[in-house]
C-alpha cells in the first residue's frame, strides 16, 4: 500500500460509511413513522370501542328511564282522564314505587302545562322543589310526537347537585298534555360514561347535536349547559375518528362521536394526540438512541479503518527498524547492554565445540555481588541498577575482546574465557589471575548518586577442556556451585569447582529428601539425658532427637539438624519433638517416680521466629494436658540476641502460660547484663566448653564462677552441662552450682533406660 492509494481508499471508506449511515437513518425514520401510525390507529380503535360501549350503556340507562315515564300513562290510565280527574294519591304511590325500582332516578313528577306539580314521588306527597329550566316544560310538551326530552344540566335546589331532567309528554282524554318528568344526577351519568376507562388522557362528553354540553369526564361543571366552540361533524362518519380539537381541552386530538338512541344526544370520546403518542415517544427516543449508537459505531469503525490504513505503512517500516531492536532485547540485557543468558548459552556451546576441536582450555567465571539485596532494600532499586551498570562497565573494561561478559539476571554475572591454554594447570592459573583481577576491580569504590560505596563479590570458576566433554548447562551449574561455596566460606573470594562439591550437594539434597520421608515414616526417636542434683537424684531431662535411618542406622543430631535448619524442615521436626516430649511429660504426670520431672526442649532459631510459635506451643500443651511449669524451652544466646524485642514479647507470652526458659550454651555469645535483666529467664546453662577445662585453665574456672555468681544475683537457676569427671563436679559444687548434666550422671538414652534411673520424687532447686 502506498500513499498515492491512501486518499482513494479513504474516500471509499468514507463513502461506504456514509451509505451505511444513510440506510440506517432511513430505516430508523421508517420504523419511527410506522410505529407512530400504529399508535394512532390503536388509539382510534380504542376510542371507537369505548364510544360504542358507552352508547350501549347509556342507551340502556336512558331507555329504562323512558320506559318508566311512558308506563305512567298506562298504569294511571291518563289517556282516559282529564287534568282535574287525576288521582294524586295513587299517582304519588305509583311514582314512589317506580323510583325505588330505578337507581338512576331520584324524583319523578307529573306536571301540567304551567309546570305545576300534579303528582310526585316525594315521600310526603308534596311538590318537590324542581329546578328545571322554565322553557323545558313548554318545549317538551310542544313536541308533535311523544318523545323523551332531555334538559340542560341545572343545580338542584335541595341537594345543590347538578342534575338533568328527562321528560315525556302524555296526552289526556280532553286533548291536553301533561309532562312526566324524571330527575337524574349528572354524576350517575358520568359514572356510566367513564365505566371501564383505561385510555390515557381520554376526554368523554355527553352533548347535544348543537354542541351543548350535558356532562363530561373529567368533570368540567363550568362548561355544562354551554355550547362548545367546535361542533361535532355530522353525517356518515359517526363512530370514526376525526382529527379535530378535543371537546374539553381543545388540544389536537382523535375524536370519535356516536349518537345515542335519542338522536339529539351524542357521546364523544377525545384522545389528545400527545396522550396517544406517549408510548410512541419513548419508543422513538429508544430507536433514536440505538440509531445514534450504531451511527457512532459506524463512524468509529470507519475511523479505526482509516487509522489502520494510515499506520499500516508506518508499521511496515517500523517492523524493519524494530527487527534489530527485537534481536537486541532477545539476546542482550536491557539494563547493562550485556549478553543475556540466551546469548551466553549459545556462545558457551560454540566455545565448547571450539575447545573440543582445538584442544585448548577455557574457563567460566560465575559472579554474584555480595549483600546486593541489602543495598536494594536500603537505598532503593534505582541505586541498585546504577551499581549493576557500573559493575558491567568495569567487567567489560578488564576483559579481552574475545571474552564474553553476560548478565544472567539480578546481581549475577558470568565471564566466559576462551583459548586460555593447552594445559589445564596453566589455564587454571590464568583463570585465577583474571578472577582475582575482577575481584580487585569490583572492590574499588563506586560513586552512587554522589555517595561513595564499596561492594564485594563472590566468584565461582569452572574449567572446560577437550578431554572432558560437558554441556553448557552443566558447566554453568558447576560454576554456580563453586560460587555458592565461596558464599559459604565468607564471600569476597574465588573458588574453583571440584567434583567433591557436586557430591556434597547431591548428598545434601538426598539427605533433605530422606528427612522429609523420615517425618512421614516416623523414623525419629527421642533420647533423654538426666539432669541431676548433687546427691544424684534425677530432677529433669533434656530431650535429644535421634534418627533411625533405614540405611545409615542411628544418626545423632549433628548429622542432619544443620540441613534441617537451612530448610523449612526444622519447623516440622521441632514441632514433632515438642509434641512427643509433652506427650511423655503427660504420661509421667501420673507416675509417682516421674511426676516431678521437668523436661527441657531445645528450640531452633527458625522455629522460634515463625509467626505462630507461641500459639503452637500453647496448642500442644492444651492437647497433651501437661502442667506448663514442667516444660522448659532452651534458647541459645544467638537466638535471643538476634531480635531482642520480638524475643522478649514471645517469651513473655509463654511465661504467662507457665512455661520456663533456660539460656543454652551461656557464655559463648555476647549477651550483656542489660539483656539478661530484661529477658524472662528461669535458668542459665553453662556451656560445656567452659566446664571441660575448669580444672585445667584458670580462665575457664573464673568464667564459670562469674556465671554462677551472676545467676545467683539475678535470681536465676544455673545448670552445668558436659560434666564428665568428679573433679569438675566438685569445682561446680564448691562454687554454688547444684544442678548437673553430663556423662558423669548419664548419657542420652532411650526412654526405657532413662526411666530405670528414676527414684522417688525430689524437688528441683
Amino acid at each position: 500500500m502506498t500513499r498515492v492509494q491512501l486518499p482513494r481508499i479513504t474516500v471509499w471508506v468514507l463513502g461506504l460509511a456514509g451509505a451505511f449511515l444513510l440506510v440506517l437513518a432511513l430505516a430508523a425514520a421508517s420504523l419511527i413513522w410506522s410505529i407512530r401510525q400504529a399508535a394512532l390507529n390503536e388509539s382510534e380503535a380504542e376510542a371507537a370501542r369505548f364510544v360504542s360501549g358507552a352508547v350501549v350503556a347509556l342507551n340502556r340507562s336512558l331507555l329504562g328511564v323512558d320506559v318508566l315515564l311512558a308506563s305512567l300513562d298506562e298504569q294511571l290510565g291518563l289517556s282516559l282522564l282529564v287534568t282535574d280527574w287525576i288521582d294524586a294519591d295513587a299517582a304519588n304511590r305509583l311514582m314512589r314505587s317506580a323510583v325505588q325500582q330505578n337507581l338512576m332516578v331520584r324524583h319523578v313528577a307529573l306536571l301540567d302545562a304551567g309546570a305545576r306539580v300534579l303528582a310526585s314521588s316525594d315521600s310526603d306527597g308534596g311538590a318537590p322543589r324542581l329546578g328545571m329550566p322554565a322553557a323545558f316544560v313548554a318545549q317538551a310538551l310542544a313536541q308533535p310526537m311523544s318523545e323523551l326530552s332531555i334538559s340542560a344540566p341545572v343545580v338542584n335546589f335541595a341537594s345543590a347537585e347538578r342534575v338533568i331532567y328527562l321528560g315525556r309528554p302524555i296526552k289526556l282524554a280532553d286533548g291536553s298534555r301533561v309532562l312526566a318528568v324524571a330527575e337524574v344526577q349528572v354524576s350517575l351519568l358520568n359514572a356510566i360514561l367513564s365505566q371501564g376507562v383505561s385510555i390515557h388522557g381520554l376526554e368523554i362528553t355527553l352533548e347535544r347535536s348543537d354542541g351543548q354540553l350535558l356532562s363530561s369526564a373529567p368533570a368540567r361543571e363550568q362548561l355544562w349547559g354551554t355550547r362548545l366552540d367546535t361542533p361535532l361533524p355530522q353525517g356518515p362518519n359517526w363512530g370514526q375518528a376525526q382529527r379535530i380539537p378535543a371537546r374539553l381541552s381543545a388540544q389536537p386530538a382523535l375524536v370519535v362521536a356516536q349518537p345515542t338512541l335519542y338522536r339529539d344526544v351524542l357521546i364523544a370520546a377525545s384522545v389528545p394526540i400527545a396522550a396517544a403518542l406517549a408510548n410512541w415517544r419513548e419508543q422513538r427516543n429508544f430507536i433514536l438512541g440505538v440509531t445514534l449508537l450504531f451511527g457512532l459505531m459506524i463512524l468509529a469503525s470507519a475511523g479505526l479503518v482509516l487509522w489502520y490504513l494510515e499506520h499500516l505503512a508506518q508499521a511496515r517500516r517500523a517492523i524493519a527498524s524494530s527487527k534489530a531492536e527485537i534481536e537486541q532485547l532477545a539476546f542482550f540485557d536491557p539494563l547493562t547492554n550485556l549478553p543475556n543468558r540466551r546469548l551466553l548459552m549459545d556462545r558457551l556451546q560454540h566455545a565448547l565445540s571450539t575447545s573440543a576441536r582445538s584442544g585448548r582450555c577455557g574457563a567460566l567465571l560465575f559472579l554474584d555481588l555480595d549483600h546486593f539485596k541489602t543495598l536494594n532494600d536500603t537505598l532503593g532499586h534505582e541505586v541498585g541498577d546504577l551499581l549493576l551498570q557500573q559493575v558491567a562497565q568495569r567487567l567489560k573494561d578488564c576483559m579481552r575482546e574475545q571474552d564474553t561478559v553476560a548478565r544472567l539476571g539480578g546481581d549475577e554475572f558470568v565471564v566466559m574465557l576462551e583459548d586460555l591454554a593447552e594445559h589445564t594447570l596453566e589455564a587454571a592459573a590464568l583463570a585465577r589471575r583474571i578472577g582475582l583481577k575482577i575481584l580487585a576491580t569490583l572492590n574499588e569504590p563506586y560513586l552512587l548518586q554522589a555517595q561513595s560505596y564499596r561492594n564485594t563479590c563472590s566468584v565461582g570458576a569452572a574449567l572446560f577442556e577437550a578431554s572432558t566433554p560437558i554441556t553448557a548447562a552443566e558447566l554453568l551449574k558447576q560454576a554456580d556451585i563453586a560460587m555458592y561455596q565461596v558464599k559459604a566460606r565468607g564471600r569476597n573470594d574465588l573458588c574453583f569447582f571440584d567434583p567433591q562439591m557436586q557430591a556434597s550437594i547431591t548428598a545434601r539434597a538426598q539427605l533433605e529428601k530422606d528427612l522429609q520421608a523420615a517425618l512421614v515414616n516416623g523414623e525419629f526417636a527421642l533420647y533423654y539425658q538426666p539432669q541431676c542434683l548433687l546427691a544424684g537424684g534425677v530432677v529433669a531431662a533434656e530431650v535429644l532427637i535421634r534418627w533411625q535411618h533405614p540405611l545409615r542406622g542411628l544418626l545423632p543430631p549433628v548429622e542432619f539438624i544443620p540441613v534441617a535448619e537451612e530448610s523449612e524442615l526444622i519447623n516440622q521436626i521441632g514441632l514433632w519433638v515438642l509434641r512427643t516430649a509433652c506427650q511423655q511429660l503427660a504420661v509421667w504426670q501420673d507416675d509417682p517416680r516421674a511426676c516431678h520431672l521437668h523436661v527441657a526442649v531445645n528450640v531452633s532459631a527458625r522455629q522460634f521466629r515463625q509467626p505462630g510459635f507461641v500459639a503452637q506451643v500453647s496448642s500442644v500443651m492444651r492437647e497433651t494436658g501437661i502442667k506448663p511449669h514442667l516444660l522448659k524451652l532452651e534458647l541459645t544466646e544467638s537466638l535471643v540476641l538476634d531480635n531482642v524485642t520480638d524475643t522478649i514479647a514471645k517469651m513473655s507470652e509463654l511465661k504467662r502460660l507457665g512455661v520456663q526458659f533456660s539460656m543454652d550454651d551461656f557464655g559463648t555469645g555476647q549477651s550483656s547484663l542489660s539483656y539478661l535483666t530484661r529477658l524472662p529467664l528461669d535458668q542459665l546453662k553453662i556451656d560445656q566448653s567452659f566446664v571441660r577445662n575448669i580444672d585445667i585453665h584458670a580462665t575457664d574456672g573464673v568464667i564459670v564462677q562469674t556465671i554462677i555468681g551472676m545467676a545467683n544475683n539475678l535470681g536465676l537457676g544455673v545448670i552445668a552441662e558436659g560434666v564428665e569427671t568428679p573433679a569438675q563436679q566438685e569445682f561446680l559444687a564448691a562454687n554454688g552450682c547444684t544442678l548437673y548434666q553430663g556423662y558423669l550422671f548419664g548419657r542420652p538414652t532411650p526412654l526405657s533406660d532413662f526411666e530405670a534411673l528414676l527414684t522417688p520424687a525430689q524437688a528441683l532447686p
